[in-house]
């Protein structure tokens, strides 16, 4: 479909790339690019349940589970191996990192980092531990994430100061990435845990 913006030339050359294994149920939407020769991605083996809706330029990696009348705005970059829970909606150009899941009917508008749970207006509420010990996940690496977690979240410097601290120490290749998203988030900021409130 075109994409729902109000200064869109429908003589535009754009589309949308659809992998393999997708499972798109009823009265699913998605749209186009809005920029010349771009495309809306999707990638394989997705399953995007009823009513669920992917803006322009939306990027969608692998295996991930949209529910039942999920909205991604436009620009909306979702890594692998998420769960999106029924009518939660996402503001365009925000990232949602792999191995994450939000709750149902929340309001995203900021970052979503790899391997957290997301509940109610951008508010982290801990690790998505059973995601990863279903992904096969093996220990070392879940507890490492958890350490870097509980290092960036608790510290009482600024984000930007103990991730410099942090980056000083040696981290595998899943932390990394955690602390690379909040690194390096996207314009719109990153999530926060409510204050005290730690991975279980």
């Amino acid at each position: 479909e075109n994409p729902q913006d109000l200064a869109f030339d429908t003589t535009l050359e754009s589309g949308v790339r659809i992998g393999n294994g997708n499972d798109l149920r009823e009265h699913v939407t998605i749209h186009r690019s809005t920029s010349e020769e771009g495309w809306t991605s999707i990638g394989n083996d997705n399953f995007l349940m009823t009513g669920s809706h992917l803006g322009h330029d939306v990027t969608i990696g692998n295996q991930n589970v949209i529910a039942n009348n999920c909205l991604l705005g436009g620009h909306v970059l979702v890594e692998n191996n998420t769960f999106l829970g029924g009518g939660a909606a996402f503001h365009q150009f925000i990232h949602v990192g792999e191995l994450s899941m939000t709750h149902g009917n929340s309001p995203i508008s900021k970052d979503i980092p790899p391997y957290c749970i997301v509940s109610q207006r951008n508010r982290l509420v801990g690790l998505n531990f059973v995601g990863l010990r279903r992904a096969g996940m093996d220990p070392e690496t879940r507890t490492e994430i958890k350490r870097a977690y509980r290092a960036a979240f608790r510290s009482q410097l600024p984000l930007a100061e103990t991730l410099v601290k942090m980056r000083q120490e040696q981290w595998g290749p899943s932390a990394r990435h955690f602390l690379q998203a909040l690194a390096n988030p996207s314009r719109k900021g990153v999530c926060f845990p409510k204050p005290g409130r730690e991975a279980s």
